[in-house]
């Protein structure tokens, strides 16, 4: 999630940064053994058994293309507003901003990683 007045001043730094999260999901759900190295490398001490279920339960939670969902970021604000009271008066529309998301989908990048 990024403000729209980020998007609106960086929209190629936005997208690259995108794009690299949809490469990151890629390689996490079609590359396994990677991964994996991954996880035993960063949580240290965690047995085999605890890596793979963490891979399997994660995997389909993970959408190929990330669009903002306004439902999260009220979810988030709600939570938020426990210890930040002001998070209450912020309007989550002014948040969530999915034009460069549909533009990086619209433009086949998803699917063209997934077609390798």
């Amino acid at each position: 999630m990024v403000l729209r007045q980020t998007v609106a001043k960086n929209p190629d730094l936005v997208e690259n940064f995108l794009k690299c999260i949809i490469e990151g999901t890629y390689i996490f759900k079609t590359n396994k053994a990677k991964t994996l190295a991954v996880f035993k490398r960063y949580m240290k001490g965690a047995d085999d058994e605890i890596l793979e279920e963490t891979y399997q339960s994660t995997r389909p939670t993970l959408d190929e293309a990330p669009y903002p969902s306004l439902q999260v970021v009220k979810s988030a604000l709600e939570m938020l507003s426990l210890q930040y009271p002001q998070a209450k008066q912020t309007d989550a529309t002014l948040i969530v901003e999915p034009s460069i998301m549909k533009k990086i989908d619209d433009s086949g990048f998803v699917k063209a990683l997934y077609k390798k």
